[in-house]
């Protein structure tokens, strides 16, 4: 697990619905500074991506693994690349309150709610590109970090 490498972003893409390129968005923002965007790969496929905020709150954001490698130790490796890329101090994430097994995953690591809740209305592509609009309320879970002694 590491961050992604511009010749990486093509391969990435390839896996997004059409035209949206996300990847591109968060490859940007590492190169600007402002976040670390993770790739976890699976026999050479990118099988999940992260992207960890390193300005304001230091937050793990859209961790997204693709279904068929769901189960296999990704989410919780781009997990563990987060706290690694912060090293000490505290890792927000913020969970849609409908989301339960992610909800799951970030306390089996040490997550903890924080009572703090967030409502955000977004746009995003769905599987065929087309733009959708959601509103979501999440809940932001923490982690205090204390450096890893490798």
């Amino acid at each position: 697990m590491a961050p992604c490498r511009q010749d990486e972003v093509s391969l990435i893409e390839q896996r997004e619905p059409p035209g949206v390129r996300l990847a591109r968005h968060y490859f940007a923002s590492q190169q600007r500074g402002d976040s670390t965007y993770l790739v976890g790969w699976v026999d050479g496929v990118p099988a999940g991506t992260g992207e960890v905020a390193l300005s304001g709150r230091i937050e793990l954001r859209n961790l997204h693994v693709d279904e068929e490698f769901r189960g296999r130790g990704v989410g919780s490796a781009i997990i563990a690349a987060a706290e690694s890329v912060v090293g000490t101090g505290m890792l927000s994430v913020g969970v849609g309150l409908a989301n339960h097994a992610a909800r799951r995953l970030y306390e089996r690591l040490g997550f903890v709610a924080s009572g703090e809740l967030e409502t955000t209305t977004y746009s995003y592509f769905d599987a065929e590109g087309v733009s959708q609009t959601a509103t979501e309320t999440d809940e932001y879970l923490t982690k205090r970090l204390e450096g890893r002694r490798d």
